[in-house]
């Protein structure tokens, strides 16, 4: 069966996904142009996969240049995503997953705070704001993994660890000074600070949506 390329977007922003090699995506500023950087994304993610160590035999036969094209369905979901899981996918999405990070920090490798900082120009992304983006976006993605609360909203605890984890191992010259990032002071008191101001002003947000959605003295379901 040829693979399918699912375009969606509008105005000058447009996004291609590939499933057939999962992981493989572009953009473009038009829809024709996303569906060309698709093409030419999946040779360069199936060549990156290959040298990172992933068995790419599956896909080497394929030619993007044959693949059909679809509008991606509304609901963001693609038919290959409803297809039952297989065991062996898990351990493929894994290994794919390392891969990715593995080339991403071998990117990082010889950059100082100053080029992680350097934007080009107003309208793009330092390398900082860039990895900050997958980070967050990384552990917002997961959490739809999760069937809250029936499984103690494992990502929104993983994340908590991550950041005690941070701090359990923070040195003492990391401890103090102030370093400029994204333009801004920063110290670790001020992290320190926004993190628990982060967490007490959305923790009342919570308390007042409950309060709405279920009054006190309401049976529980």
């Amino acid at each position: 069966m040829t693979p399918t390329i699912y375009v969606s977007g509008q105005n000058d922003y447009w996004l291609a996904s590939i499933p057939a090699l999962v992981g493989c995506i572009a953009s473009g500023n038009t829809r024709d142009a996303a569906v060309a950087n698709a093409r030419r994304a999946f040779n360069a993610y199936r060549e990156l996969l290959d040298a990172r160590g992933v068995n790419v035999d599956h896909w080497r036969a394929l030619d993007a240049a044959t693949f059909t094209v679809s509008d991606a369905p509304t609901t963001g979901l693609l038919p290959e995503d409803e297809k039952p899981l297989e065991e062996h996918e898990i351990r493929d999405f894994q290994h794919i997953f390392e891969a990715q990070r593995a080339a991403l920090m071998t990117l990082l490798q010889g950059l100082d705070q100053a080029d992680i900082e350097r934007k080009l120009d107003a309208d793009t992304w330092s390398v900082r704001q860039t990895l900050e983006h997958i980070m967050t976006g990384d552990a917002q993605i997961l959490s739809r993994l999760e069937r809250w609360p029936d499984d103690g909203f494992a990502t929104l605890q993983a994340v908590h660890r991550v950041v005690f984890q941070r701090f359990a191992v923070l040195e003492p010259e990391d401890a103090n000074g102030t370093k400029t990032v994204l333009g801004r002071p920063q110290t670790v008191r001020r992290v320190m600070r926004r993190l628990l101001e982060h967490e007490w002003e959305h923790y009342h947000q919570v308390e007042e949506i409950i309060a709405a959605v279920k009054p006190r003295g309401e049976p529980a379901s």
